[in-house]
């Protein structure tokens, strides 16, 4: 038997802890500080949007450069700029004052730099495992559940950073998180198939055209399309009821706490919902947890709608957490086990890019929409309309593939100019 060496997995979870923090703490922060300076939630969706524009082109190229140059790398690289542009913040609010266009700016900055340690890390994971002898089902599980501790402390923090310090003070605590993540990665030593040496000799044209390759990889699997189609409608409801349709909901009532509680049940959900994913792998096979998850989050999301107060609203978000929890581990290991290990980091940026752009396409839309007629109008039509279609997504067919063959064959092109070696990252 493989011996265990668990330093590596545990030092990419506490990376992927902090790291989370850091960003969840956005998620409050960004939109609220909008709301705080304009009073506008149209203005606050349109900027919020603009993260998952941006991370909608980062998150492939970021692929790209994982799978080139190195996940360890790039998740340093991702870490510190990071940590920078939060910090610079206060710094330049201090300098200038509070305004709409530095938010935007910094906004715009870390859509650029977090994308590419978000697919790093998660790229890590199957090295991570093999190097501590974990299998895929728990380490994909675990790490699932870790960040999602990381998303709730993040809403946490957040709420309470803007309630005791405001939110320009808050970025110092961002940018504290995202140095934390990066010192616990850079200790993260595993072997892993690398796509050349570095990325100094490959031409631009190579390195574009070994990103198509990641979306061609993922288009060709018609079980994953379907399954991230659906994904995508139900990011476009959740992601804009947590970043529009809460914060204008309780902003009215003055109750950031009460934002923070909620959003944080529903990420403990998560969290324990994607703990019990290797208990549920080991009984029923992915396309019946596949089902199960996605209809009955939807039947709880439903009740989600009636608004109810803030401690039965916090059990609700909880129960939704749970049983969407184990979709994230799933996911994971379904394209760790369909794609090959040379183009994981490409197909991960893809799949993460096309996770970022449904929410900003809808945020502009919900924000308008919720200005016009209010959270509750306009969040229980999303959520019906999301059930409906879970209705429908449940019985295709074509979720039964994610039962068969773990491996999907098909060429990886590697550029002439670098060569697949296996290297110590």
């Amino acid at each position: 038997m493989k011996p265990r060496r668990i330093a590596p997995f545990v030092l990419l979870e506490v990376s992927s802890i902090f790291e989370a923090i850091a960003g969840g703490m956005t998620y409050i922060i960004v939109p609220w500080l909008i709301l705080d300076l304009t009073g506008s939630p149209l203005i606050a969706g349109l900027v919020t949007a603009s993260k998952g524009v941006i991370a909608f082109v980062i998150f492939p190229l970021a692929g790209t450069f994982v799978d080139r140059i190195g996940r360890r790398r790039v998740a340093i690289t991702s870490d510190i700029l990071a940590a920078a542009t939060a910090i610079s913040f206060p710094i330049l609010t201090t300098a200038f004052g509070p305004s709409v266009g530095i938010a935007v700016m910094v906004t715009v900055l870390g859509a650029i730099f977090e994308p590419p340690g978000f697919t790093a890390r998660k790229s890590l994971v199957a090295n991570a495992a093999e190097a501590s002898n974990i299998t895929l089902e728990r380490a994909n599980g675990i790490h699932e559940s870790i960040r999602g501790l990381g998303l709730i402390g993040g809403p946490a923090a957040g709420a309470l950073a803007l309630a005791a310090i405001g939110p320009q003070n808050a970025y110092w605590v961002v940018g504290i998180g995202f140095a934390l993540s990066f010192l616990a990665v850079s200790f993260v030593r595993v072997s892993h198939v690398v796509a050349g040496e570095s990325d100094v000799d490959v031409p631009l044209q190579s390195f574009f055209r070994d990103t198509i390759d990641g979306i061609r990889a993922l288009a060709r699997d018609r079980a994953m399309v379907v399954l991230i189609a659906f994904w995508v409608v139900l990011d476009m409801v959740y992601l804009p009821s947590e970043e529009i349709v809460l914060p204008v909901y309780f902003e009215a009532k003055g109750d950031p706490l009460g934002l923070g509680i909620i959003v944080s049940a529903m990420l403990l959900g998560v969290v324990v919902g994607s703990l019990f994913f290797e208990f549920l792998a080991r009984r029923w096979s992915l396309p019946v947890i596949i089902r199960a998850s996605v209809l009955s989050c939807c039947m709880v999301l439903v009740t989600m709608a009636l608004f109810p107060p803030v401690w039965l609203f916090a059990i609700i978000g909880f129960a939704m957490g749970l049983t969407w929890g184990p979709m994230n581990p799933a996911l994971n290991l379904l394209i760790q086990r369909r794609f090959p290990a040379a183009i994981q980091g490409r197909v991960f940026g893809v799949q993460l890019a096309i996770f970022a752009a449904a929410p900003a396409i809808a945020l502009p839309f919900v924000g308008a929409l919720v200005e016009a007629f209010g959270p509750q109008p306009v969040y229980f039509v999303l959520v019906v309309s999301t059930f409906v279609l879970a209705l429908a997504v449940v019985f295709l067919p074509v979720l039964n593939d994610f039962g068969r063959s773990s491996t999907v064959p098909m060429k990886v092109k590697v550029p002439k100019a670098a060569r697949v070696t296996e290297k110590r990252d």
